[in-house]
Protein backbone atom coordinates (compact mmCIF):
# COMPACT_ATOMS: atom_id res chain seq x y z
CA UNK A 1 0.00 0.00 0.00
CA UNK A 2 1.40 3.39 -0.99
CA UNK A 3 1.62 6.31 1.38
CA UNK A 4 2.17 10.04 0.88
CA UNK A 5 5.75 9.62 2.11
CA UNK A 6 7.12 6.62 0.20
CA UNK A 7 9.75 8.86 -1.40
CA UNK A 8 11.47 9.26 1.98
CA UNK A 9 12.59 5.67 1.44
CA UNK A 10 12.73 5.32 -2.34
CA UNK A 11 14.65 8.49 -3.31
CA UNK A 12 17.70 7.86 -1.12
CA UNK A 13 17.72 4.18 -2.11
CA UNK A 14 17.60 5.05 -5.83
CA UNK A 15 20.33 7.66 -5.50
CA UNK A 16 22.67 5.31 -3.62
CA UNK A 17 22.05 2.50 -6.08
CA UNK A 18 23.01 4.78 -8.98
CA UNK A 19 26.11 5.99 -7.15
CA UNK A 20 27.17 2.42 -6.29
CA UNK A 21 26.96 1.41 -9.97
CA UNK A 22 29.04 4.33 -11.31
CA UNK A 23 32.74 3.54 -11.87
CA UNK A 24 33.79 7.16 -11.29
CA UNK A 25 31.99 7.51 -7.97
CA UNK A 26 33.07 4.06 -6.76
CA UNK A 27 36.67 4.63 -7.88
CA UNK A 28 36.95 7.90 -5.97
CA UNK A 29 35.15 6.60 -2.88
CA UNK A 30 37.13 3.34 -2.71
CA UNK A 31 40.44 4.78 -4.07
CA UNK A 32 40.57 2.53 -7.15
CA UNK A 33 41.55 3.56 -10.67
CA UNK A 34 38.38 3.90 -12.75
CA UNK A 35 39.49 1.24 -15.26
CA UNK A 36 39.94 -1.27 -12.42
CA UNK A 37 36.53 -0.88 -10.74
CA UNK A 38 34.64 -4.17 -10.79
CA UNK A 39 31.40 -5.56 -9.34
CA UNK A 40 33.07 -6.54 -6.03
CA UNK A 41 34.27 -2.94 -5.57
CA UNK A 42 30.76 -1.68 -6.33
CA UNK A 43 29.22 -4.08 -3.79
CA UNK A 44 31.81 -3.15 -1.15
CA UNK A 45 31.17 0.54 -1.77
CA UNK A 46 27.42 0.06 -1.35
CA UNK A 47 27.87 -1.94 1.86
CA UNK A 48 30.63 0.09 3.53
CA UNK A 49 30.47 3.67 2.24
CA UNK A 50 26.87 4.52 1.29
CA UNK A 51 24.13 5.14 3.84
CA UNK A 52 20.57 6.46 4.05
CA UNK A 53 21.31 8.48 7.18
CA UNK A 54 24.03 10.89 8.27
CA UNK A 55 26.29 9.40 10.88
CA UNK A 56 29.99 9.03 11.55
CA UNK A 57 30.88 7.37 14.79
CA UNK A 58 33.41 9.42 16.75
CA UNK A 59 35.52 6.28 17.03
CA UNK A 60 35.88 5.82 13.24
CA UNK A 61 39.58 5.75 12.50
CA UNK A 62 39.33 4.68 8.87
CA UNK A 63 40.59 7.20 6.35
CA UNK A 64 37.70 6.87 3.94
CA UNK A 65 34.90 8.67 2.14
CA UNK A 66 31.22 8.20 2.89
CA UNK A 67 28.07 9.25 1.03
CA UNK A 68 24.69 9.75 2.64
CA UNK A 69 21.40 10.23 0.84
CA UNK A 70 18.32 11.56 2.60
CA UNK A 71 14.98 13.03 1.56
CA UNK A 72 12.73 15.65 3.12
CA UNK A 73 9.27 17.00 2.34
CA UNK A 74 9.60 20.78 2.83
CA UNK A 75 6.24 21.64 1.29
CA UNK A 76 2.86 20.16 0.49
CA UNK A 77 1.05 22.42 -1.95
CA UNK A 78 -2.20 20.49 -1.93
CA UNK A 79 -3.46 16.91 -1.90
CA UNK A 80 -1.99 16.33 -5.36
CA UNK A 81 1.42 18.07 -5.38
CA UNK A 82 4.25 18.16 -2.86
CA UNK A 83 7.81 19.37 -2.94
CA UNK A 84 10.58 16.92 -2.15
CA UNK A 85 14.23 17.59 -1.37
CA UNK A 86 16.98 15.07 -1.95
CA UNK A 87 20.20 15.64 -0.01
CA UNK A 88 23.42 13.92 -0.98
CA UNK A 89 26.17 14.44 1.58
CA UNK A 90 29.80 13.51 0.98
CA UNK A 91 32.07 13.10 4.00
CA UNK A 92 35.77 12.55 3.56
CA UNK A 93 38.47 11.98 6.14
CA UNK A 94 41.02 14.79 5.94
CA UNK A 95 43.86 12.33 5.29
CA UNK A 96 41.88 10.82 2.40
CA UNK A 97 41.25 14.17 0.68
CA UNK A 98 44.34 14.27 -1.58
CA UNK A 99 44.12 12.28 -4.82
CA UNK A 100 47.00 10.07 -5.89
CA UNK A 101 48.34 11.30 -9.22
CA UNK A 102 49.25 7.71 -10.09
CA UNK A 103 45.70 6.43 -9.54
CA UNK A 104 43.81 9.50 -10.81
CA UNK A 105 46.17 10.88 -13.45
CA UNK A 106 45.32 14.40 -14.60
CA UNK A 107 42.47 14.90 -12.10
CA UNK A 108 42.55 18.24 -10.32
CA UNK A 109 41.16 19.15 -6.92
CA UNK A 110 40.50 17.01 -3.89
CA UNK A 111 38.66 13.73 -3.45
CA UNK A 112 35.55 15.14 -1.73
CA UNK A 113 34.87 17.79 -4.36
CA UNK A 114 35.43 15.31 -7.19
CA UNK A 115 33.00 12.85 -5.60
CA UNK A 116 30.46 15.68 -5.37
CA UNK A 117 31.10 16.61 -9.00
CA UNK A 118 30.67 13.05 -10.30
CA UNK A 119 27.55 12.45 -8.21
CA UNK A 120 25.98 15.62 -9.61
CA UNK A 121 26.98 14.61 -13.14
CA UNK A 122 25.35 11.23 -12.56
CA UNK A 123 22.13 12.39 -10.91
CA UNK A 124 21.44 15.36 -13.16
CA UNK A 125 20.91 13.04 -16.12
CA UNK A 126 18.48 10.71 -14.37
CA UNK A 127 14.71 10.85 -14.69
CA UNK A 128 13.86 8.32 -11.97
CA UNK A 129 12.92 10.93 -9.37
CA UNK A 130 9.61 12.76 -9.16
CA UNK A 131 7.62 14.24 -12.04
CA UNK A 132 10.55 16.04 -13.61
CA UNK A 133 14.29 16.29 -13.56
CA UNK A 134 16.19 17.05 -10.39
CA UNK A 135 16.77 20.76 -9.82
CA UNK A 136 20.13 21.56 -8.22
CA UNK A 137 19.45 24.05 -5.39
CA UNK A 138 22.76 24.30 -3.56
CA UNK A 139 26.12 22.79 -2.71
CA UNK A 140 27.29 23.67 0.81
CA UNK A 141 30.21 22.94 3.07
CA UNK A 142 28.90 21.78 6.45
CA UNK A 143 30.45 21.35 9.86
CA UNK A 144 31.85 17.89 10.34
CA UNK A 145 33.01 15.48 13.02
CA UNK A 146 36.66 15.75 13.93
CA UNK A 147 39.05 14.79 11.09
CA UNK A 148 36.29 14.85 8.45
CA UNK A 149 35.15 17.40 5.91
CA UNK A 150 31.62 17.46 4.49
CA UNK A 151 29.82 18.86 1.46
CA UNK A 152 26.10 18.56 0.81
CA UNK A 153 24.25 18.70 -2.50
CA UNK A 154 20.59 19.71 -2.33
CA UNK A 155 18.13 18.89 -5.11
CA UNK A 156 14.50 19.86 -5.45
CA UNK A 157 12.12 17.24 -6.82
CA UNK A 158 8.49 18.01 -7.72
CA UNK A 159 6.31 15.03 -6.83
CA UNK A 160 2.69 13.91 -6.78
CA UNK A 161 0.80 13.04 -3.62
CA UNK A 162 -1.00 9.75 -4.12
CA UNK A 163 -4.41 8.92 -2.72
CA UNK A 164 -5.57 5.53 -1.50
CA UNK A 165 -2.46 3.64 -2.58
CA UNK A 166 -3.13 4.23 -6.29
CA UNK A 167 -0.29 5.56 -8.38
Amino acid sequence: MRTFLDELISYPARALKLISEDIFCVGLIRNIAFANVNDKHKDDCFDKNLFTYQFIDDTVLETAAFVWAEADVPSVQNMRIKGMRLYITVACHKQFMPLSHQTFSGMLGNRRDNIVRYIDRLLNFQDVFGIGKLILRSVKTLSAPQNFTIKEIEYEVPEFNYRGGVR
